[in-house]
């Protein structure tokens, strides 16, 4: 499902749960797809519960904009790492519950410490 899907869906009054699997975090929950895919699909929404996200619940618009904002494709983690879609691809499967760039620079730890 792609950003404008989610908002037109929502604008419907479908809830968040319908929309996608909702699975386990690190000690929270997010969304996020099974791999990686280049695209305008969403792939991942970081801890619905620290960024403020409902979900069970109908929306109204300022919700709505929240839950987009906080929305991920495989394009925006494209464009944060620059095109490289090998890291763009790493950078998902390490997301568990932040925000992709609050990631990259902990995965740029990682291979600086290799």
């Amino acid at each position: 499902m792609t950003k404008s899907e989610l908002r037109a869906s929502l604008i419907k009054h479908r809830v968040l749960d319908d929309q996608f699997k909702i699975v386990d975090g690190q000690v929270c929950h997010i969304v996020k797809a099974d791999r990686f895919s280049t695209g305008d699909e969403i792939i991942y929404v970081p801890d619905l519960y620290l960024n403020g996200i409902s979900f069970g619940v109908q929306l109204d618009d300022e919700d709505i904009e929240a839950i987009l904002s906080n929305c991920y494709t495989g394009n925006d983690f494209l464009e944060e790492c620059g095109g490289d879609a090998e890291l763009a691809e790493r950078l998902f499967d390490y997301c568990d519950w932040q925000h992709p760039s609050s990631a990259l620079p902990e995965i740029d730890c990682e291979e600086d410490a290799s």
